[in-house]
């Protein structure tokens, strides 16, 4: 694995870790999806389809 996938990889678990953790605003989502390469949008909507669930 290089330096480039180490960074990606952990910046994925900060964002994972973002979504765990109620005081994590939209906007950091955005920010950590873009740096991640992923659409914010997608990350959310999945975040909250799951989320509803298991309610």
């Amino acid at each position: 694995m290089n330096r480039r996938n180490d960074t990606k990889g952990q910046r994925l678990i900060e964002l994972f870790n973002a979504l765990q953790q109620r005081t994590t605003t939209f906007g950091q989502i955005m920010s950590l999806s873009a740096e991640c390469g992923i659409d914010a949008r997608r990350v959310l909507a999945d975040h909250f389809q799951r989320s509803a669930g298991h309610d």
